[in-house]
């Protein structure tokens, strides 16, 4: 996470964001309620606090200065970074959104709410400030970094290929860009160039993680390549900076994996999972999908059968990450008539957005059950004008959406798209579990830091699933990841007459595709269907107890 703790301003008065008022005494002079620079030494002191780690203290300062002076820019700001790095992200949202309304135009706050916009994956707000931010200020190589990081992630290498580049001019001694470079070229299957890159990182900063996770990422690895040697001592030497671990922990990890040293392979994993941020909350989980249960029925949808828009062009992929639903819509994907559009976040934004198109804002399942038809359309076709950009192209009949957890927004779509496909990508339960426990994946997949807790996600996830099936049938085609590589062409035909397209044997050929993969799949799905995947579960099998009791198996 890239957030920036800036300094508070020296003796600037304004920049400190202190209201003024007149005197008492009348005059026409001016007095400050807070003494200026005793607020400019106590932020000071927060920060000195915050630098070191010592957060419950940076915090009681922060609110302190809240007290004296009410939405505080600065104070806000730093309470926001502080929020976020605790993985507490609704707090987080609050502090920077009052910071930016408070000082609208002061990059390091921009920069901040962007990032933390990018973390939970709201990318296209997170481009918005962040552009503002190096608008602003140009010289801000944090910016840079970060608006770079944010369009990597929401499928733009080639514009975050810029970004990484001035970055670079900006930052010439560190290894942000070249690693910002190597994952854009990753993304573009350009792995040869992506190799470089992350030699280069190496090269500049021998003891950081990120050259060697780039690099591991790029190809599988041999037997006695003397880079596994080299990941393996940084982790035995007590100098490597203790940041540096969890992502050496999941390079080692990936490059045993690769020859076969799974027992060493299961330690690096789980060492680099016990290292992660943010707690799994089953309870809350289990809360969450009763009540999605209890709002869409069979009654809600017979209730709204005039609801939404009658397009056909939406096809949604869903279902748990590493299930397959990448290998799914780059089968899709390439028919001619047919256009991949990678995982948007475009349906959870509408979700949110619900709150603006009914009476009373009451979280986001009432929203769904007081929503009107009116709102259902003009939510419909927002979603259409997003995919509609993503394609550039009226020939394509079909556009898919891959966002695998959409899976618990199925109802909602349903709502939205009558008549829209929906697909389902399963996999064995122990291959997908143990999959996602060794994606080093972003805050928001907390479930996948703990084997029990991927097992109890999983459960939830397929009742969640049966649920659909029951409220929505034979809306919903599921299509088992094991079948599709043990039957390609069998089970590709099936996809593609679901979707209402007439067959093409390009879809026999998807690995010829040029595409940007965002996904841990990105170098499987360039060649013919991997096989190698399934049954992987046995190579660890001896240390899988907890996944199987958390499955309930």
């Amino acid at each position: 996470m890239t957030q920036q703790i800036p300094k508070p301003p020296q003796a600037r008065l304004p920049g400190l964001g202190v209201p003024m008022r007149p005197t008492q005494g009348g005059g026409g002079a001016w007095n400050y309620p807070v003494n200026p620079f005793e607020l400019q030494k106590e932020l000071e002191g927060g920060i000195e606090h915050h630098k070191a780690g010592r957060a419950e203290e940076a915090e009681r300062v922060y609110r302190n200065v809240l007290q004296k002076v009410p939405n505080q820019p600065d104070a806000l700001n730093l309470l926001g970074v502080l929020a976020m790095e605790a993985g507490n992200h609704e707090a987080a949202f609050d502090f920077l959104g009052r910071a930016v309304g408070a000082r609208p135009k002061d990059p390091a706050i921009l920069n901040n709410y962007g990032n933390a916009l990018s973390l939970v994956r709201r990318f296209e707000e997170a481009s918005e400030h962040l552009e503002r931010a190096v608008a602003i200020n140009p010289n801000m190589a944090d910016s840079w970094l970060n608006l770079g990081r944010n369009l990597n992630s929401s499928g733009q290498p080639l514009r975050a290929i810029q970004c990484f580049e001035r970055l670079d001019k900006l930052r010439p001694e560190g290894s942000g860009a070249q690693a910002g470079i190597a994952r854009a070229m990753l993304e573009l299957g350009r792995t040869k160039e992506a190799e470089t890159a992350a030699r280069e990182i190496i090269a500049k900063t021998p003891k950081a993680a990120s050259g060697y996770v780039n690099l591991a990422n790029t190809r599988k690895f041999k037997p006695n390549e003397p880079e596994i040697e080299a990941v393996e001592a940084l982790i035995s030497d007590s100098d490597t900076p203790k940041k540096e671990f969890r992502g050496l922990y999941f390079a080692a990890a990936k490059m045993c994996d690769d020859i076969g040293r799974y027992d060493d392979a299961f330690k690096y994993y789980d060492a680099a999972n016990k290292l992660a941020e943010g707690q799994y909350d089953g309870a809350e989980i289990e809360r969450s999908y009763a009540e999605l249960k209890k709002t869409y029925t069979r009654k809600f949808f017979a209730e709204r059968s005039n609801f939404g828009m009658t397009s056909e062009r939406p096809v949604f992929i869903v279902g748990m990450p590493r299930s397959g639903t990448t290998l799914l819509e780059t089968i899709i994907g390439a028919h001619p008539q047919a256009f991949p559009a990678g995982e948007l976040e475009t349906i959870k934004r509408l979700e949110r957005e619900m709150a603006t198109l009914v009476f009373k804002d009451e979280g986001v399942q009432k929203n769904a059950r007081n929503l009107t038809w009116v709102g259902s359309e003009v939510l419909a076709n927002r979603y259409l004008d997003v995919i509609d950009h993503k394609a550039r192209s009226d020939t394509a009949l079909r556009v898919t959406d891959k966002m695998p957890h959409n899976f618990q927004a199925v109802g909602f779509i349903a709502m939205l798209f009558p008549k829209a496909r929906i697909i389902h990508s399963k996999r064995n339960p122990m291959d997908t579990s143990l999959s996602c426990w060794m994606q080093n994946f972003n805050d928001s997949h907390t479930y996948s830091r703990d084997l029990a807790d991927v097992g109890h996600h999983y459960r939830q996830y397929l009742d969640l699933m049966a649920h659909w099936h029951e409220v929505l049938p034979g809306r919903i085609l599921d299509v088992e990841y094991e079948d599709l590589v043990g039957n390609q062409e069998a089970t590709s035909r099936k996809i593609i007459d679901h979707v209402g397209l007439p067959w093409d044997d390009a879809c026999l050929q998807f690995h010829k595709l040029e595409r940007t993969v965002l996904t841990a799949s990105v170098w499987q799905v360039r060649q013919p269907i991997y096989k190698q995947s399934a049954g992987r579960w046995k190579n660890y099998e001896a240390h899988l107890g907890p996944l199987r009791k958390g499955l309930g198996a």
